[in-house]
């Protein structure tokens, strides 16, 4: 691994043990280990969190005044890697629990919603669309905790700039408003708009798919959701990992399955 990306990671868990990341760059950090798991180990390898508290064990039986202290990155990164180490085992494990409320997404964050791509990688005669700022404007109500507001934002979006990427953008973070207050149907409706639009999104269409899903698991559409999950997981994205282990549940409930070889493919 690249050294400085390695130091990148060190610093980041060490900021996130000492509660300094925000909540996207938290969303980040996750989203790296999810990709990359081997990183845990090379971390634990690195840290070597087993032989630290074997070490501190011995010392203790012998004479407390003779203990060691290490330097406190070391116990940042210790602490970081049990942590995360556990919650990754605990997340991503694929023994089927006994239920789905506790593989479906509860809340979707706002680091999950569509803001305009023009800012990021804007060329020197670009200009920033009306489209682009009603975009980032909803994301700032929904930050702010206006869902209305962000909703208003987004349907003048989809009635006044349909044309794409905004259209597909809109219609998924619609989705995922209405998704955390709760309003199932209406948000299954904007995710399969926000599908149908994302032709040149794979990564609209992945989270318009994952998210589908979760919502007819709510409203009780097993079947639906199993195909919706099922395609969120042929993308083999981020959702890929949790999309394996909602998909071995539902396999479970619904008997049956279409996906006969699922069991037995691969997730490394």
């Amino acid at each position: 691994m690249d050294k400085s990306k390695e130091n990148n990671i060190r610093q980041q868990i060490d900021a996130y043990i000492k509660g300094k990341l925000g909540e996207e760059e938290i969303q980040e950090l996750w989203t790296v280990f999810a990709k990359n798991p081997e990183l845990l180990d090379l971390l634990e390898l690195e840290v070597n969190v087993k032989a630290i508290i074997e070490e501190q064990a011995k010392q203790q039986k012998q004479s407390k005044s003779t203990l060691r202290k290490l330097p406190s990155w070391s116990w940042y990164a210790a602490a970081a890697v049990v942590i995360l180490t556990i919650t990754v085992v605990q997340f991503f494990q694929v023994d089927t629990p006994t239920s789905l409320n506790q593989l479906v997404v509860q809340d979707i964050t706002a680091a999950q919603l569509e803001t305009a791509d023009g800012i990021r990688a804007m060329k020197k005669d670009d200009r920033i669309t009306t489209a682009d700022s009603l975009l980032n404007l909803g994301f700032e109500a929904v930050i702010s905790g206006n869902e209305n507001r962000a909703l208003e934002i987004f349907n003048e979006v989809i009635q006044n700039h349909d044309e794409e990427p905004y259209g597909s953008k809109a219609y998924l973070n619609k989705g995922i408003v209405l998704y955390n207050e709760g309003n199932y149907p209406n948000a299954i409706s904007a995710f399969n708009e926000a599908i149908a639009r994302a032709e040149h999104s794979r990564m609209i269409q992945e989270k318009g798919f994952w998210y589908l899903g979760n919502a007819l698991i709510n409203t009780g559409q097993l079947e639906d959701a199993r195909d919706a999950v099922y395609k969120a997981y042929q993308l083999d994205g981020v959702f890929r990992k949790p999309a394996f282990r909602i998909l071995k549940k539902l396999n479970d409930d619904l008997g049956e399955s279409d996906y006969e070889e699922f069991d037995t493919q691969s997730l490394n």
